[in-house]
């Protein structure tokens, strides 16, 4: 029945104007200055590389221990102290120094003067007790000293990380790169309330000791970790030195687990994770049980990264006012901001009773760009494509179709297609399961229907790849990625950083493989109509940047035809090995595969190009690579094109809550827009592809100089 002919139209048109006085208004969109060429944050850099010094100095380390050199130790750690603060702020160099300070110290009152308390004694106790035990283990397995071999390297790998992280965090000069006093100044200064404290992510206890301090034999400190061995850890420190009022508690992805409300929690070095990394489906839980911890005026105490010009603490840090605005829309509301160093910052939120948080606001020079943020969702996610791959329905996926590839359950391929075409409405969307499918649906057809499958010369070569060598890349790629226990580390890969390094890439090019040159893409990305709208015309030139292996490459090749040219760049070599394999054997001469680098595209002066292309590459452009990455990226297109050239971006954007969003990474359009508007480029086109997937058009200007 239509409102117009309702006979009780009269009350409730008196209803709908008393709405107002009852129902609460949704909150404006926070504007939030977008900081031009600078990125709003950066995630997924190794934080305490390994280098040839390094593994030197790690060697000679070694020796001295092993012969009782205490010369030989002096000049290992003389060679450190240049490196502490040169480009490793915050890496095991500053801990390593220190020990062997311990070690070197003359007599027993130096030695004690070094170890201030507690929590310094159970360090020197965990690396130099037991014949220094566990630091030789550390130079072992961190830099490969005494060409060590692991037994098993996927434990190898979990006990790398785990001394790293001792090391790094746990560090007794630790106050060397962090601004330990003044945060706990901040804390203190917050008043006598505080004394029940969660610790989220509290690794090995460094700060959880120092709130215990605080809050007294009165207080407690729930010291939260996800990992179970680092919380194990924890509670020997606790046991050893009878610390009561710490209560070591494993924590989950989407929940701190507090036993009780408390007056504080306290998040270190691990927010640019929950922002950028977390899927929002275990970031939401997770913040929402940080809010039901706390008591109505209880603070939440952040402590992070900010940026420093390309020189940030362990290669990340976040923007302090996305994440104000995204806990605004939890019910936190700021109390103080303030900046510790050049690399840190804490913020202190209030707990609003009800959740009736004051909205923050953000300051903004005059013109300058902003984005509307609505609601609690992160406007970049920069998280690992398992964190969405692995989930127990895919899993089961992947083994029945391993076992219709290596003939252990011939029908693993028909059970493979029913689970897949359960999953793929309601979750992977643009992800590898189409692919999967694909491959099932090829095992069960008949031989006529398979010709129809693979009559596309790219998927034909697609099929020929993956099914080499009765489908090993297949097999090796679900095995090692679903966890099967068919494929593991192998002993070099494991033991040695490089080698692991070459491995990792390997996988990695396996995965973009199967994903960008997926015989289904069409279906989910619309790939032609990208392709309708690319400015292309015969004879241009076209740099592919990221190409993957090839699937918008060839296709360009076909558009610029015979006197046109299309320059395939990526980083794998894998990728430009299975290119190069395509141009010999269907004698394509209009195509020029290169191995470009992180900061460059490797390619000759005297290309000038007409279009430049990015298709799932702008976002780690934004938030992976180094500020110089990106630099020379950047300033390699401009000129790389000519005036008057076109660069065009294809992304992942975010979706509305009820839509499917795509499986992987995204980034808001108006972050990519505003950073490269300010290294010069124009925005001409934008065009909405799926509602996951769109495209910007920029044009480098015609009358601009080289920039």
């Amino acid at each position: 029945m239509s409102l117009r002919h309702a006979p009780w139209q009269p009350a409730l048109y008196l209803c709908l104007l008393l709405l107002p006085w009852s129902v609460q208004a949704a909150p404006e969109p926070l504007a939030i200055p977008i900081p031009g060429k600078q990125s709003i944050l950066r995630v997924g850099a190794i934080p305490d590389p390994v280098t040839d010094q390094r593994r030197d100095i790690a060697r000679r380390i070694m020796a001295g221990l092993q012969a009782g050199d205490k010369a030989a130790l002096l000049a290992a750690r003389q060679e450190i102290e240049p490196l502490m603060a040169k480009d490793n702020l915050g890496g095991g160099d500053s801990a390593m120094h220190w020990l062997l300070g311990v070690m070197l110290a003359p007599d027993a009152a130096s030695r004690a003067a070094l170890i201030r308390g507690p929590l310094d004694q159970a360090y020197v106790d965990f690396f130099l007790g037991n014949d220094n035990a566990n630091l030789k283990e550390y130079l072992q397995r961190k830099f490969g000293v005494n060409d060590f071999k692991p037994e098993d390297p996927e434990i190898h790998v979990r006990r790398t990380e785990f001394l790293d992280d001792m090391i790094m965090f746990n560090n007794p000069d630790r106050p060397s790169w962090d601004s330990v006093s003044q945060v706990m100044d901040v804390i203190r200064n917050l008043g006598p309330s505080i004394n029940r404290v969660v610790d989220v992510g509290a690794g090995f206890g460094y700060y959880s000791y120092r709130l215990a301090q605080m809050v007294g034999s009165d207080g407690v400190i729930y010291a939260a970790d996800t990992s179970e061995p680092y919380i194990e850890q924890l509670q020997k420190l606790v046991q050893t030195y009878t610390l009561g009022n710490i209560q070591p508690v494993v924590s989950a992805e989407d929940d701190i687990k507090a036993p009780e409300q408390v007056d504080l929690v306290f998040i270190s070095s691990l927010y640019h994770v929950i922002y950028s990394w977390s899927q929002h489906a275990k970031r939401d839980p997770f913040l929402k049980s940080v809010s039901k911890a706390l008591r109505d005026n209880g603070y939440l105490v952040i402590l992070d990264n900010q940026f420093n010009s390309g020189h940030e603490l362990h290669n990340s840090y976040i923007d302090k006012d996305y994440v104000i605005a995204q806990l605004y829309y939890y019910g936190f509301e700021l109390v103080q901001y303030q900046p510790l160093s050049q690399t840190r910052y804490v913020l202190v939120l209030r707990k609003a009773p009800g959740g009736n948080a004051a909205p923050p606001t953000f300051l903004a020079e005059p013109g300058a760009k902003t984005i509307a943020v609505s609601d609690s969702r992160s406007v970049v996610h920069i998280g690992s494509l398992d964190s969405f791959d692995i989930t127990p329905a895919g899993i089961n996926a992947a083994k029945a179709l391993y076992g219709a590839l290596d003939g252990s359950a011939p029908q693993g391929a028909t059970a493979a297609i029913g689970i897949y075409d359960q999953l793929i409405p309601k979750e992977n969307f643009g992800g590898e399961y189409t692919a999967l499918r694909w491959v099932a649906k090829y095992l069960t057809a008949s031989e006529e229907s398979r010709k129809a499958m693979t009559k596309d010369p790219l998927v034909a070569e697609y099929l020929a790849y993956l099914s080499e060598n009765d489908w090993e890349r297949l097999k090796f790629f679900l095995g090692r990625k679903y966890k099967l226990g068919t494929a593991k580390l192998s002993q070099e890969e494991a033991a040695d950083e490089e080698t692991r390094k070459i491995g990792i890439v390997q996988r990695q090019s396996m995965e973009d493989f199967i994903l960008f040159n997926n015989p289904e893409r069409e279906n989910w990305e619309k790939s032609s109509r990208i392709l309708e709208k690319m400015p292309i015309k015969a004879g241009d030139t076209v740099l592919d940047i990221g190409s993957g292996p090839g699937y918008f490459t060839f296709k360009f090749a076909n558009m610029v035809g015979d006197q046109g040219r299309v320059y395939a760049l990526d980083t794998k070599k894998p990728h430009i090995d299975y290119i190069e394999g395509l141009i010999k054997k269907w004698g394509t001469t209009n195509v020029t595969p290169i191995v470009s680098a992180t900061d460059s595209l490797g390619l000759d002066d005297k290309v000038a190009a007409d279009v430049a292309y990015m298709c799932s590459l702008y976002h780690i452009i934004y938030g992976v690579s180094s500020l110089q990455e990106r630099e020379g990226m950047i300033t390699g297109i401009w000129q790389a094109l000519k005036p008057g050239g076109k660069l065009v971006i294809v992304d992942n954007g975010p979706v509305p809550e009820q839509q499917l969003p795509y499986h992987g990474p995204y980034i808001r359009k108006e972050l990519v827009q505003a950073q490269l508007e300010a290294y010069g480029f124009v925005l001409k086109e934008t065009h909405q592809i799926i509602p996951q997937r769109y495209m910007l058009v920029f044009e480098r200007p015609p009358s601009s100089p080289v920039h």
